[in-house]
Order: structure tokens, then C-alpha cells, then sequence
């Protein structure tokens, strides 16, 4: 936040963001930003595509690429990095160099701010790891890559009928075991993670006014509107109409 107060809402959350804090908002996350009457908000950001990560995901180490899958799909880490946060100083640091790269456009300066760039995610990721260190247990990192090619169907087929016997396949496991497994791994059973999935894609789609709000239900896998409507809200906090309004109207 180069110059403030500006109003950010980042899902159900509200944040009067002042001069000097940092915001992150991940991928699953909808917000918007709005300025008070009389205010010259100015925000600097920063805008990259999860797939310049790959470095990470293909580590040979099982415990961060379990991590960085969590972390890329998570509506719970912190969005907001005010002066007192302990990494406040850091994030600042990386982002203004990242900026001046950019900014200069010298020889190699995509290299340079790719670097920044994992000098902001992986202070963050061993946050995460730390915040949420029971929530999976570390020990179960090495059970991530069993489990990813039942993430990989399930994301490839969300506008599809999704049995769980079929995802079951993909990883050659019973369905008991499969669902334990699943739950302790990623912390929640696979039928609400796959809901999860859904309302995200739901979230980014209903940004678009071109599209019936019963369209979108369809192209995220929900048969029935009703049961859209209550899965929705009971995720985000509003009705997948409240929500278009809401954003739509601010963008």
C-alpha cells in the first residue's frame, strides 16, 4: 500500500489497509479495493502465475511440495503483513527490488525478480508450515504424491459427475482407506475438498456477468441450484448472488 487508508475485502474479510502494509491474496481468494471520497489510494503489486513456482513443486524434498500444494490452495494464510508482522521487513525488501528490476528492465532482470519472488513465497511457506504444523502432521508429507494423482482428476473434472470410487482408481485404494488418508494428509475428507474446489472455480466464474448464475452451477459440477445456493454460502458467507453483486459491482 503505497498511499492510504483504501477499503480491501478479500472474501467475507474486511481490511482498512494503510500506508506501508503488504496484502497477499491467493489464487482461491476474490476481493476487490475501494477508496473513501477524497483519498489518492496507490497500490503497488505484485502479480504472478502459481506455475513460476514449478522450482518448488518439483523439489525432491516430499515435505515442501506438500506444503507449497496446501499453500497454493489455502483461503487461510494470512492476507494482511502490517509493520509489526516479522516478515514485514522482508516482503517490503523483495517486492521493491522485484519493482526496480522491472521498472530498469536491465539484462536478466526476469531471473532477478523470479528470485524475489521465492524469497517472498518461501518465507511464507515456512510460516505456514510452522502455523500449521498439526494441521496435516509433517509425517504425512511423504503420502502427498500417492495422493496427487486424485487432486489432478479432481480438478480436471469439476464440471463432471465426480464418484469417489473413480478417484479411488487413479490411486489404486480402497475407498476407506483412500478417505482416511485423504483427511489426514490434506485435513479434510475428499468430498469436501472436491466441494471446495468447485466453489472456488464457482467464485472466479461468477465475476463474469456473461454467464447465468445456474451456468455456473453446472460448469462446477452442481446439478441442482438449491443445493449450489447452500454450498455457496455456507463457504464464502454469501449466496452466490450477494456475491456477484457484491464484487461485480466494485470491480
Amino acid at each position: 500500500m503505497v498511499h492510504g487508508p483504501v477499503q480491501i475485502q478479500i472474501d467475507q474479510h474486511n481490511f482498512t489497509a494503510e500506508t506501508g502494509e503488504i496484502y497477499f491474496i491467493n489464487s482461491c481468494q476474490i476481493h476487490s479495493v475501494t477508496c473513501a471520497p477524497g483519498v489518492n489510494g496507490i497500490i503497488q503489486g505484485m502479480v504472478f502465475d502459481k506455475a513460476l513456482l514449478n522450482f518448488l513443486e518439483n523439489s525432491e524434498n516430499l515435505e515442501t511440495r506438500h506444503l507449497l500444494s496446501l499453500f497454493l490452495r489455502s483461503n487461510t494464510v494470512a492476507n494482511r503483513y502490517a509493520h509489526t508482522h516479522p516478515l514485514w521487513a522482508e516482503l517490503n525488501t523483495e517486492m521493491e527490488n522485484a519493482y526496480q528490476e522491472f521498472t530498469t528492465a536491465q539484462v536478466g532482470h526476469e531471473y532477478t525478480i523470479l528470485s524475489c519472488l521465492f524469497r517472498i513465497i518461501v518465507p511464507m511457506l515456512r510460516l505456514y508450515q510452522q502455523d500449521f504444523n498439526s494441521n496435516p502432521p509433517r509425517q504425512y508429507a511423504n503420502q502427498y504424491m500417492r495422493l496427487k494423482p486424485a487432486i489432478d482428476y479432481m480438478e480436471e473434472h469439476l464440471a463432471d459427475k465426480v464418484y469417489m470410487e473413480s478417484v479411488c482408481q487413479k490411486v489404486n485404494m480402497s475407498l476407506y482407506y483412500f478417505s482416511s488418508l485423504f483427511k489426514k494428509v490434506f485435513g479434510l475428507p475428499p468430498v469436501q475438498y472436491l466441494i471446495q474446489l468447485r466453489i472456488d472455480r464457482a467464485k472466479r466464474l461468477l465475476l463474469d456477468e456473461e454467464r447465468s448464475i445456474s451456468e455456473i452451477a453446472e460448469l462446477c459440477g452442481f446439478c441442482n441450484i438449491n443445493y449450489f445456493d447452500k454450498m455457496f454460502k455456507e463457504k464464502s458467507g454469501f449466496t452466490p448472488r450477494d456475491f456477484r453483486k457484491r464484487y461485480v459491482r466494485q470491480e
